[in-house]
């Protein structure tokens, strides 16, 4: 019988073959819980997740093996599946390694999914594995007109290749680049889940830190770089930060990643000589042949040649002149040549997008309105979208509607979308930009869309009253700022959806410190000012700042209390009573009531310096009970901690909730557009509100 190291392995190997990408980390934990006979609640239990989401994760995991396996697998027979997997077949190209790793060096024999818009490229993926296996290239720079696959190239390369990939998308505008001191910031914070550092110089040095000690290949893709360079190929004084990052640490012989940059003119830095050249040739004639050949498109020889000829083998022209001929010449590449010739041989890009805009106002008005609309996410800091930002966005579409309108723009080449995330290619969104009316308008109307997402149920408008309430606190952070950090411990603590550093991107966009950082915050302040030396009118500002920042690191621990009631079991057995210990010792900012309450639990709990199994034998049958008391005691001296008895489809719409509100705020903190400050205040000061309020508040 296989071991579950074994099982892993096969397991791993079968989904990559099928999926390009090992197993997610839910579904090993269910894979390795079945594997020791537990029961969903025994796994639900052990890992601190709701029963039903496990059952229903559960479910899609067996389903995707029972695809892929070729035959029906559940929980209970799929070792059997296994061991017969194990007899008959062969090895992957790239084999995983026994700890369920992609490999981590760069393999001469990449094996690219065969896709349809990626036909014509294996020379160019040869090239890119010379330079990396044979020159041991870290950076390299893929050079080529707009439109003609750099950045597809380069996507599909890393993908395949590596397991983590960190993008830094320039801009297309140059008045609004990706700044590479909050671009390493973010990944810090965001990605490694450190917290960064203030200065720049010391914020690459932990970025390499980090990336050195990486286990997996990371791979980083610098895209559209062209906008940072003058006509010369020279960074611009303002932006000659992107040199510190790439001499500093990317090019770092100790760093494990690999860098890809794409970019329409070579960079000509005397500082960035080591930078690998690649000038991507445009897709060959029998590249297109081979493309329209999938569509079953007629191909009449003269015509595409003329075609190919006059777009230079662009390769976002050969994607979009696919829908107009197959759908309204019958496939006839001849008859669409004949009609169109004069226009096609000017070979324009920007028309040829620009007359696909007019094609689709004409026959598909929401899918039109969509395309137009998707310009305000600013790419070049959220590289994709989740479905949500899609649907927010078509609030004159009837639900129903939502997906035929995706995939018209799907059908015809003008999303881009990649495992249920979305975007726009460089050429396509200036196009929307230039087409899209009322800014202002179209952001206030996405609001009042991600504002019905919870409208339906009393439920939700209970909840978003309870956060207006329990934020109404008069401080030099807004309202706002609150609502954003006790939303985020309700998410975290209450409804599971994440975990706490990964509320770090709702954070950035507030005053007030993410939860990460509320402690650290506030001992800072209290140890780095010295009160004796503030004036008389100034004390009272500095105690109710301390006050209040105490007041939120309060709330935040006893969130986290409450957390480990749900566990079975947790170390150190002392815990419990040292957060209790800090949260009522003396000189601490804490309702008298409150604390003698806390004490009161505190002096149930067993004691810590005992037999670890006596501890968790009590901790086992009253941890619960426990618990409750807990709650009971936030509830009345804090309102906070209520159970909302929110059911897992009421989090997965709460998630969604989230998310659209991130992407909402992305707009408004970095839009490259022009938006009044009176309608960016708006939707700020609305944000996270009840239905009933912002309505009151129109009147």
């Amino acid at each position: 019988m296989m071991n579950e190291q074994e099982a892993l392995e096969i397991v791993n190997e079968a989904i990559f073959q099928n999926k390009q990408r090992k197993l997610k980390y839910i579904e090993e934990l269910i894979f390795k819980g079945s594997l020791q006979k537990y029961t969903y609640d025994k796994i639900a239990e052990n890992n601190d997740y709701d029963v039903q989401y496990i059952k229903n994760e559960g479910a899609a995991f067996w389903r995707l093996l029972s695809k892929i396996l070729g035959e029906k697998v559940s929980k209970n027979n799929f070792l059997g599946a296994l061991e017969r997997r194990q007899d008959c077949s062969a090895k992957l190209p790239l084999s995983l390694s026994s700890n369920n790793s992609l490999p981590q060096e760069f393999t001469t024999e990449i094996n690219v999914p065969k896709k349809p818009d990626f036909v014509g490229r294996e020379e160019a993926i040869a090239h890119l594995n010379t330079l990396i296996t044979g020159r041991g290239a870290k950076v390299i720079g893929i050079y080529g007109k707009g439109g003609i696959g750099k950045t597809t190239l380069a996507r599909e390369y890393l993908q395949v290749q590596i397991i983590k990939i960190l993008e830094l998308n320039v801009g297309m505008d140059t008045e609004y680049i990706t700044s590479v001191k909050s671009w390493v910031k973010r990944q810090i914070n965001q990605q490694f889940k450190q917290k960064a550092k203030k200065k720049f110089i010391d914020m690459l040095e932990q970025l390499k830190y980090l990336l050195q000690n990486e286990k997996e290949k990371v791979g980083i893709l610098i895209d559209n770089l062209e906008t940072a360079l003058d006509e010369k190929g020279k960074f611009k004084q303002e932006h000659r930060d992107y040199i510190e990052l790439i001499t500093r640490v990317l090019n770092h012989p100790t760093v494990n990643a690999i860098t890809l940059i794409t970019c329409r003119e070579e960079i000509n830095e005397a500082k960035l000589s080591f930078v690998e050249s690649y000038l991507l040739p445009e897709l060959s004639e029998l590249a297109w042949r081979e493309f329209f050949s999938i569509f079953e498109i007629n191909i009449n020889t003269l015509a595409l040649s003329e075609i190919h000829t006059a777009y230079g083998g662009n390769a976002l022209a050969m994607k979009v002149l696919t829908h107009p001929i197959k759908t309204y010449y019958g496939g006839s590449l001849q008859n669409y040549w004949l009609d169109n010739k004069q226009f096609l041989l000017k070979g324009q890009i920007k028309d040829l997008i620009a007359s696909q805009f007019d094609r689709l106002f004409e026959h598909d008005r929401h899918a039109y309105n969509l395309l137009c609309r998707l310009g305000i996410y600013p790419y070049r800091e959220i590289p994709r979208v989740q479905k949500i930002g899609l649907s927010c966005l078509l609030w004159d579409v009837k639900e129903s509607g939502t997906m035929q309108a995706i995939e018209s723009l799907q059908r015809r080449y003008l999303i881009e979308f990649e495992a249920g995330e979305y975007w726009l290619h460089p050429v396509i969104r200036a196009e929307s930009l230039t087409r899209l009316d009322a800014l202002d308008n179209t952001l206030l109307l996405m609001k009042e869309e991600i504002d019905k997402l919870l409208v339906r149920d009393e439920k939700f408008q209970h909840f978003l009253e309870w956060l207006r309430e329990v934020t109404l606190l008069d401080s030099d952070f807004t309202p706002l700022d609150f609502r954003a950090f006790y939303l985020c411990l309700e998410y975290v603590y209450s409804f599971r959806i994440f975990y706490q550093d990964e509320f770090l991107e709702l954070a950035n966009f507030f005053g007030i410190p993410s939860m990460e950082e509320i402690g650290e915050v506030f001992f800072n302040f209290i140890t780095s000012t010295d009160v004796s030396k503030i004036e008389e009118e100034m004390k009272v500002v500095y105690e109710i700042h301390e006050y209040l920042l105490y007041d939120l690191l309060i709330d935040k621990s006893l969130y986290d209390i409450l957390k480990l009631g749900r566990c079975s079991s947790f170390d150190p057995k002392n815990y419990l009573a040292s957060e209790i210990d800090y949260l009522t010792g003396d000189g601490q900012y804490i309702d008298v009531e409150l604390k003698q309450a806390l004490q009161k639990l505190k002096s149930e709990l067993p004691d810590p310096n005992q037999k670890e199994e006596l501890f968790d034998a009590w901790w086992k049958t009253n941890s619960k009970n426990w618990a409750e008391k807990l709650r009971k005691v936030m509830i009345e001296y804090r309102e906070i901690g209520h159970d909302w008895q929110f059911s897992l489809h009421d989090c997965l719409l709460l998630k969604e909730y989230y998310h659209a509100n991130v992407l909402l705020l992305y707009c408004l903190y970095y839009c490259d557009y022009h938006l009044t400050n009176s309608v960016r205040n708006k939707i700020k000061d609305e944000l996270f509100l009840p239905i009933a309020e912002i309505e009151k508040r129109k009147e």
